[in-house]
């Protein structure tokens, strides 16, 4: 499901293949390919006003400890608190008003894409992105800021 790329409808659902999460986040290190574009969500950041730029994801590596739980919130704009909260986002993308940079693999012929997700599915990927747990992320100085 993670490498495998979706085959969508002409209106955005996903009719077959896995969900291509390794589209943009490729191993060894699952961090972001750089020209990946905006993941569709808005936030407002410092009062300055709608955020659309490029913000680097630093990798799916970490995301959750060694026993399971979150490391923290989700997205760049930290208002998804859990795995399924950003599963279900990519799930459902939605095109918001102002979204001028919306990645474009995730609007398959110009619409927001809907992979559809079964329980299962859910379940399996996010069990895939705890087996990418332990600590280096937070002790090795190349993650030390996402803004490079």
């Amino acid at each position: 499901m993670f490498l495998a790329p979706p085959v969508f409808d002409a209106t955005g659902n996903r009719t077959s293949g896995g969900v291509g999460c390794a589209i943009c986040h490729a191993a060894p290190e699952f961090d972001i390919d750089p020209n990946t574009k905006k993941n569709g969500i808005i936030g407002i950041l410092n009062a300055a006003g709608i955020d659309i730029t490029n913000t680097r994801a630093p990798s799916l590596r970490d995301l959750v400890k060694s026993n399971g739980s979150s490391n923290g919130l989700f997205i760049h704009t930290g208002n998804l608190a859990t795995l399924q909260n950003v599963i279900g986002h990519y799930g459902s993308i939605n095109l918001a008003p102002g979204n001028t940079n919306l990645d474009p693999r995730l609007a398959p012929n110009g619409v927001g894409q809907k992979l559809n997700f079964t329980a299962p599915e859910v379940n399996a990927l996010v069990a895939f992105i705890q087996t990418l747990s332990g600590t280096n992320v937070y002790v090795d100085t190349k993650w030390s800021t996402p803004f490079k």
